[in-house]
């Protein structure tokens, strides 16, 4: 087994696993336990960030996106590049949103938040949430096209 492998392997076990640790931050700010949800939620946004990140890098080193399927036999078929399009799409859009939310919860926080930016912060949060949970199965879907394995 490669290290391109372990690594893709590894950042789909973090990308399945962050809206579970979302899930938990969110249910701490319903609790009024502000701290413990900015706690959890900067250790979440670090960590996907950076497993992301050595991601971005694997595939940038290993010759762009096309070569980490290339041996897949759904390498040429319209219907996986859709979905990897899709996926992509979508943890971009929700990454863009989840960097913008913790800036600007950072800013506010113990200022106006909780207070006049809550609703905004609230309605951003359920779009990250949603936005993690469908790039978790995106990416399940991707990975599993890629080896085959479906």
């Amino acid at each position: 087994m490669s290290l391109a492998f372990f690594i893709m392997t590894g950042v789909l076990v973090v990308t399945l696993i962050a809206p579970a640790f979302s899930y938990y931050a969110i249910k701490k700010a319903r609790q009024k336990d502000y701290k413990t949800h900015k706690k959890i939620q900067t250790f979440v946004y670090a960590f996907c960030t950076a497993a992301v990140l050595v991601l971005e890098l694997l595939i940038r080193f290993s010759g762009g996106s096309g070569s980490m399927f290339k041996d897949s036999s759904h390498a040429d078929n319209p219907v996986f590049k859709t979905i990897l399009t899709a996926h992509i799409t979508g943890a971009v859009l929700t990454y863009i949103l989840w960097t913008f939310l913790m800036i600007k919860s950072r800013r506010k926080f113990e200022k106006t938040l909780p207070g006049p930016f809550s609703n905004t912060h609230r309605m951003m949060g359920i779009a990250v949430f949603t936005g993690l949970v469908y790039t978790g199965f995106s990416a399940l879907t991707v990975y599993l096209m890629t080896l085959d394995f479906i």
